[in-house]
């Protein structure tokens, strides 16, 4: 389903007459997928079961009474379990675009800290291997209760400007913790402001693909959290395509900010081959190391990749060793993917 629309609606109080005929597109995605989990150690259970994630976009984008370019969008996700409060907290924003310089009012939309250049046929380990070090070092956010959150995830402002080779970013939200804002009015956080810088690109080089990220999340003065550190990280992450192989590598440095040793630093290398127009094959190699940990977690990964044009099919399989740095406690995952957009 892809519905385009043509709207000159005007909207609450504000004459809007003067504005240009625009476009609204209306998408979606969905994803279902089975797996399996199995593990040996104290307290690690072996599962199976079905998953999905599915997502409705709404985007308008037109031209400004005064030459510049705007976009408009946001996101309704429902994965799982999720709770209602967090349905709408996918790419919200307005876009203002003047040349090669967008500035932005938003929710998890633009670059952000969680992506990664190194090459994949599906998702990343971090996305299916549970509660591993590597999940937990992956996404540059804040700790002491906020460690799966991600800057971007905030509502802030960005600016964004293109140049020969890629984008470069800087982004500041001034409430980290809270998501959704709180509709017109303010509420009492203690989440403190963070912000992230990002450039992505081929900085000018056929077939290179680079990450750059830096973030960096303060406590408020007001925060309860303990102790009283902040959380900030970096990652830097490359490719190179050959024609039908792809091979690249990445570092992610993180302070979770939520102990006093509590930092992960991993190390990611991957390729993927080009079998045919439709068939893809990857192996993915992630080593992290957890500090005041004596056993480094390591997670090896493979993955097959078939399209069938309306629908593209994913299977893959992971062996992980010491998960979250823990002596002995091996695990297997593995699942097979279905998705298709709308």
């Amino acid at each position: 389903m892809k519905n385009k629309l043509l709207t000159t609606t005007a909207i609450c109080t504000i004459a809007l007459s003067s504005f240009a005929v625009a476009e609204t597109k209306v998408t979606g995605q969905l994803d279902i997928s089975y797996g399996f989990l199995s593990g040996e150690g104290t307290g690690i259970k072996s599962d199976e079961g079905f998953g999905r994630e599915s997502q409705i976009n709404v985007s308008n984008s037109g031209e400004l009474n005064n030459g510049m370019k705007y976009a408009a969008g946001f996101s309704l996700e429902f994965d799982g379990p999720d709770a209602a409060s967090s349905v709408s907290d996918e790419n919200l924003y307005i876009d203002f675009t003047a040349g090669n310089t967008t500035f932005s009012i938003g929710q998890d939309h633009g670059l952000n800290t969680d992506s990664s250049a190194v090459p994949r046929v599906s998702i990343p380990a971090s996305s299916f291997v549970s509660g591993s070090a590597y999940e937990q070092g992956s996404a540059i956010g804040k700790g002491s209760g906020f460690s799966a959150s991600h800057v971007k995830e905030g509502m802030g402002i960005f600016v964004a400007q293109k140049f020969d080779g890629g984008t470069a970013q800087i982004r500041y939200t001034p409430q980290f913790s809270a998501d959704g804002g709180s509709n017109d009015g303010i509420t009492a956080d203690n989440g403190g402001s963070a912000y992230d810088v990002n450039v992505q690109g081929n900085l000018g080089v056929e077939g290179l693909n680079v990450n750059l990220q830096y973030a960096k999340a303060d406590k408020a003065a007001t925060s309860t959290h303990t102790p009283t550190r902040d959380s900030k990280g970096k990652a830097i992450s490359a490719s190179y395509n050959f024609g039908q192989v792809t091979v690249g590598a990445g570092r992610i440095d993180r302070e979770h900010g939520d102990s006093a040793t509590g930092e992960v630093k991993s190390t990611d290398f991957g390729v993927t081959f080009a079998a045919s127009d439709n068939l893809s094959l990857g192996l993915n190699y992630v080593t992290s190391e957890v500090n005041g940990g004596s056993n480094d977690e390591d997670i090896t990964m493979a993955q097959i990749g078939y399209n069938l044009g309306a629908v593209g099919i994913a299977i893959g399989y992971a062996d992980v060793e010491n998960h979250a740095g823990t002596a002995n406690a091996d695990r297997e995952y593995g699942f097979v993917r279905l998705s298709t957009k709308f």
